[in-house]
């Protein structure tokens, strides 16, 4: 504020980098330092079963052990109390438990944690460090901050649970070691499994059995007067006793019975007793209660149904999915389907826990086959898979091309899905839903020889594998495509898929692998003679060598593929293995060859109107920048990146642009500037959950 002629004038000139605060006088002033979103509490629990009825005692011991364990601490780390409730499939495990997690939920103030383990299964096993993926995005840790091995994710993960009130509901565990890395540290937060096994280990450490049985006869008796009414069940109390005898005490049963009489109110119930007492139809290995079976009751629930449902049922049965929406059943049974999921809905043979998600219970798909095999033609059943894999082929060919944008692809272009995706984040979410449907029928596909869509879909699945680092599906899934491809003859294919199992061993550290595939999709793109295919192939040894912090021959690599693009014309190909070679350059210490690199790959990026590229080149030239001494060029190429960065909330490279300006800061003596810049990336590290960062940055704060 300056004063010229008793004229009093508020100015300001020169450079500004910061906030600016104009005014007349000022008491105090705080400036408050972006820090990205709000981490939302996770509430992941599926929704409660509706009319649930019975298991009054256990209840009661889940809410006792409650009060005795978590309310009677004083928190902290320590060990959480951890339930097992076990039992024969079909028997109410996940519905006593969702029930008794809804209604305790309040007392868990940092949310509750959930997971199926079936959706993660890999040959019996389940890949635990995609569970725990999950489990870590939902407390807010940054894609980018995951680390790719189970035992780093575990322990980020109790860093992250420690002293925490948390309720993690485990859903259809096989083995403690499946369980154990998903119990947080704190003896504040409660672990709640079900699982058709006792699950010893967990026991002998510690945690708490509820085995859940059969319902008794009263209890079968009250459930199916709650289903149809009391007094139909009263009216004929010898024939609703043998009906909840025959349904063997298994909840999913009664209410399927349950259903079928409401169906047809003026049946009689010894009528239905009859029809469930031919035990000619019995699923013969899932019986309970000594030589009592189910299958008499899906049986008779299905004949009920009329022909184009029932035609649905069996089709559905076929399908190797955890779960399956509208479109997929339209697209197997060729019309409109839902007015039939709905008939399904109403018998019980189908299930809806969330919108457009539906399911078979296990003993219902068991029967559904069955009934499929028994009554479809072969080449109907074929064709309804196949049905399947065309639906699925083109809904990831879509969510692809949401997130990928114009990347480089082998496959043709298949039908679009009839709802096309609203964002390159609706499409990522959808693959995520659908990862273990997409890997059974990968496998289903692959045993039967339908090698195009084997790789095919592999090559679409690219998208959710490189940002969401699922090692596992990503290593099974391209090498299912690379056998499909050798299997058709296909070289360019062969090539491609090798190329992106490498880029996943390349990730995971597993170099001596990475090369074998390396050096086969080589072979393979020289035999396809695809010259675009042999640069594609020389950037990923490229990465491998700048991995293994060889940077002069990551160079030579690029430098080559470089050249190919050139040659084809292919201005993105210039313009990102420019942008790797400066990188190369950068990490050799040829600073001035890196920024002329960099100043070509800008160049391109500006032309194409990449702006996320842009960012990234940014903020890497503004290494390069500072190690050439031209420190003001460096701080402006840095706040570049460091705004697109901002806008796109890609927390690593805010990071990153923020540390430069620290440490050009630092290069002026502007100790202030330097200390601004450092607590502004320690507060993205945090709001992104990556605490090793954060630990660093505090580090040099002090």
């Amino acid at each position: 504020m300056t004063e010229h002629g008793g004229e009093v004038r508020n100015e300001v000139s020169g450079h500004v980098g910061g906030p600016v605060v104009q005014a007349g006088q000022i008491g105090s002033v705080v400036f408050h330092t972006p820090s990205g979103p709000p981490v939302e509490i996770p509430r992941q629990l599926p929704p409660p079963p509706r009319g649930f009825v019975n298991r009054a005692v256990e209840l009661a011991a889940l809410d006792d052990l409650l009060n005795a364990d978590l309310l009677n601490t004083d928190g902290g780390a320590g060990v959480p109390l951890t339930v097992v409730v076990s039992g024969l499939g079909g028997v109410g495990k996940s519905a006593i438990s969702r029930r008794w997690a809804h209604g305790v939920s309040d007392r868990f103030t940092d949310g509750q944690l959930y997971a199926d383990l079936e959706g993660y299964r890999h040959g019996g096993g389940v890949e635990v460090g995609d569970v725990l993926g999950g489990f870590l995005r939902s407390l807010g840790v940054r894609e980018e901050w995951i680390p790719a091995g189970l035992a780093e994710r575990a322990a980020l993960f109790r860093s992250r649970t420690a002293g925490r009130r948390l309720l993690v509901l485990v859903d259809d565990a096989h083995h403690a070691a499946e369980v154990v890395p998903l119990l947080p540290p704190s003896a504040t937060s409660a672990v709640v499994v079900t699982s058709q096994r006792r699950l010893g280990g967990l026991v002998v450490d510690g945690a708490r059995s509820i085995p859940l049985t059969p319902l008794t006869l009263d209890e079968s008796l009250h459930l199916l007067s709650n289903l149809v009414g009391a007094d139909r069940i009263a009216a004929e109390p010898a024939a609703g006793a043998e009906l909840a005898r025959l349904c063997a005490g298994l909840p999913i049963a009664l209410r399927v019975a349950g259903a079928r009489l409401i169906q047809r109110p003026s049946r009689l119930v010894s009528k239905l007793v009859a029809e469930l007492a031919d035990g000619r139809r019995r699923l013969e290995r899932l019986s309970a209660e000594g030589d009592l079976s189910v299958e008499a009751v899906f049986e008779t629930a299905y004949r009920g149904l009329p022909s184009v449902p029932a035609r649905l049922y069996r089709l559905l049965g076929l399908l190797p999915l955890t779960t399956f929406s509208a479109g997929l059943a339209q697209a197997v049974l060729g019309r409109e389907a839902e007015p039939y999921l709905e008939t399904l809905l109403e018998a019980h043979l189908v299930e809806e826990p969330l919108p457009d998600r539906f399911r078979l219970h296990d003993l219902v798909r068991l029967h559904a086959a069955r009934c499929a095999e028994r009554e479809e033609p072969v080449a109907d059943q074929e064709a309804a898979l196949r049905a399947a894999a065309s639906w699925y082929l083109g809904a990831v060919s879509a969510a692809d091309r949401a997130i990928m944008g114009d990347r480089v692809r082998l496959a043709p272009e298949p039908p679009a899905p009839a709802e096309p995706f609203g964002s390159s984040g609706e499409a990522l979410d959808w693959l995520e839903a659908e990862r273990g449907n997409l890997l059974a029928l990968l496998r289903l596909a692959a045993s039967a020889g339908w090698h195009e869509f084997v790789w095919q879909c592999a090559e679409a699945l690219w998208a959710l594998y490189h940002q969401r680092k699922h090692y596992a599906d990503w290593l099974e899934t391209s090498r299912l495509g690379a056998e499909s491809a050798r299997e058709l003859g296909y070289h360019a294919a062969e090539a491609r898929m090798r190329n992106q199992l490498a880029r996943a061993y390349i990730e995971l550290a597993d170099f001596p692998t990475a090369g074998r595939e390396l050096d086969a999709a080589a072979g393979a793109a020289e035999a396809a003679g695809e010259p675009l295919l042999r640069a594609i192939v020389l950037e990923s040894f490229g990465q491998a060598e700048l991995a293994q912090n060889r940077p002069e021959a990551a160079a030579e690599r690029f430098t080559r593929a470089l050249e190919i693009h050139e040659a084809i014309g292919r201005r993105r190909g210039i313009g990102m293995q420019s942008y790797h070679l400066g990188l190369a350059h950068t990490r050799a210490g040829h600073a001035e060859e890196a920024v002329a690199a960099f100043q070509r790959a800008m160049s391109i990026m500006e032309e194409r109107d990449d702006e996320l590229s842009q960012g990234k080149i940014a903020i890497e030239r503004a290494v390069a920048l500072r190690h050439l001494g031209r420190g003001a060029d460096a701080a402006a190429s840095a706040r570049q990146g460091l705004a697109v960065m901002r806008e796109r909330r890609v927390a690593a490279k805010q990071i990153k642009a923020l540390r430069i300006l620290a440490d050009l800061a630092a290069d002026d003596g502007d100790r202030e500037q330097e200390r601004r810049c450092l607590e502004q990336a320690l507060s993205v590290a945090l709001a992104s959950g990556n605490q090793a960062e954060a630990d660093l940055l505090r580090e040099r704060l002090t």
